[in-house]
């Protein structure tokens, strides 16, 4: 694969830099004709000292000097004593007339080397006491010490500097690019040179990424068809990447309005006949005891229903109204009174309480957990089944255990999302479901068979 992808490169890379030369040629014909924002002639930089644009010689000279004789310069500098014994002479002279505040004439500082030992030009050390000399002295100092002159050129970089003197014609700082053609330096602002670049589909940018053609720091790019449209494509896929998760977000939340307006609709069309239901349970208990005994019997389970019908509705109708936030508003309770309902659905079922108290429960999800793995205690288990309670820092447990035994005891593995087969009432899957949603937790561990609901409420005994 990687000799495929070599020879690949191989037979490409001509291609390539024709393409790029192409594109050069057109760009710099347009160039020749655009006006540049500054020039420079080759020859007024031949003119100067190397040293002048060097950026090395901004910095004081520890190639050439120990730092002893640096030190011995500084301090005759601060304080006009001392020794320069290993100072050239021409630095003995230069310092000894800064303290004598003597003039130096111009042709001083044409006949010696323009840079201090101790970094920067001598005119503009010398700028520092004298200030009046500094028209006369101009074409002596440092292009970084007159940003203003040569067109701008002091403000470079130090690798541009430094590519100027070792000779290369293309340069490019901060979207400003320097061009030398025809023995003139010229500089373009990005408004001038870039639009020219697109239209001969061309790149200019720093060393360091692609690179088909290198001219000198920066590299010549051919951009085609091929390389716009493949931009297209991965601003495309980075616009996926950004939008798909609020698509995801946004089909989420209308498939959720969709149920809950099923629901809500549900809900309320169960009203009616929950009330019809009611009020024909409520005739018949005036006339309780007027009915046979079997009929009493199946009265019981039938008014049982009801009420656990109207608990459905209303749950539902709080559950909606309060955008699911909680699913159902908290009933304070007496721990036995409500033990004895329960223990009442459930034939020959007793309880053991810690202590009796009272406390807040979200009365109807958490008696349809318990009424389903009761359920499923009894049709699954083997007997005794026995239900303990108990209340501790602010967590009711719930543990339903039977004297069966499973394969192993994890719930991840009894999960069942499929209703459909017999006894399963709601099934684990569910009740995991709803005591996250009320914030409990549902644990399993065995043998025996011991499955323990936990649940944040608040006691008020």
């Amino acid at each position: 694969m990687q000799l495929a992808v070599f020879l690949l490169t191989v037979l490409l890379s001509p291609v390539a830099l024709a393409a790029v030369e192409q594109a050069l040629d057109r760009f710099t014909a347009s160039l020749e004709h655009a006006a540049p924002s500054g020039q420079l002639a080759f020859l007024e930089l031949q003119q100067l000292n190397a040293a002048l644009i060097q950026p090395a010689s901004l910095y004081p000279a520890f190639g050439r000097f120990a730092l002893p004789v640096l030190s011995q310069i500084y301090r005759f500098r601060r304080q006009c004593s001392g020794t320069l014994e290993g100072a050239p002479a021409a630095t003995r002279e230069f310092e000894q007339a800064l303290c004598d505040r003597a003039a130096l004439p111009e042709s001083w500082f044409a006949s010696h080397p323009p840079i201090h030992p101790l970094g920067g030009s001598y005119a503009w050390h010398y700028l520092t006491r004298h200030p009046e000399a500094t028209a006369a002295l101009q074409r002596h100092l440092h292009v970084r010490e007159r940003l203003d002159a040569f067109a701008g050129l002091g403000r470079l970089s130090n690798d541009n500097l430094d590519a100027i003197v070792s000779g290369q014609r293309w340069l490019l700082q901060r979207d400003v690019l320097w061009w030398e053609h025809e023995q003139v330096w010229r500089r373009y602002d990005a408004k001038i040179w870039q639009p020219l670049a697109r239209e001969a589909n061309l790149q200019l940018q720093p060393a360091g990424g692609r690179c088909d053609l290198a001219l000198g720091n920066i590299c010549a790019n051919s951009v085609s068809a091929v390389d716009r449209w493949w931009r297209w494509v991965v601003i495309a896929a980075a616009l996926m990447i950004v939008f798909a998760p609020g698509n995801m977000w946004w089909q989420r939340r209308r498939r959720r309005e969709r149920e809950k307006f099923i629901l809500q609709m549900l809900t309320h069309e169960l009203r009616t006949p929950i009330a019809n239901l009611g009020n024909i349970v409520e005739a018949f208990r005036h006339d309780f005891d007027a009915l046979p005994d079997s009929a009493q019997t199946g009265f019981g389970r039938l008014a049982d229903g009801v009420q656990r019908m109207r608990q459905l509705a209303d749950a539902s109708r709080h559950y909606l109204n309060d955008d699911g936030e909680q699913l159902e508003q908290p009933t304070a309770v007496l721990l036995s009174e409500w033990l004895d309902t329960v223990t009442e659905r459930h034939q020959g079922l007793w309880f053991c309480l810690q202590q009796d108290r009272q406390i807040v429960l979200p009365l109807y999800w958490i008696d349809l957990c318990l009424d389903n793995v009761l359920n499923n205690a009894y049709r699954y288990g083997a007997a005794p089944v026995r239900l303990s309670v108990g209340w501790s820092k602010g967590w009711l447990h719930l543990t339903v255990a039977d004297g069966g035994a499973l394969k192993e005891y994890r719930l991840e593995h009894m999960r069942r999302t499929d209703l459909s087969g017999p006894g399963m009432g709601l099934g684990l899957a569910i009740v995991r479901r709803v005591m996250k949603r009320l914030k409990g937790k549902i644990r399993l561990s065995g043998p025996p068979t011991t499955f323990t609901l936990e649940l944040p409420c608040e006691s008020q005994s």
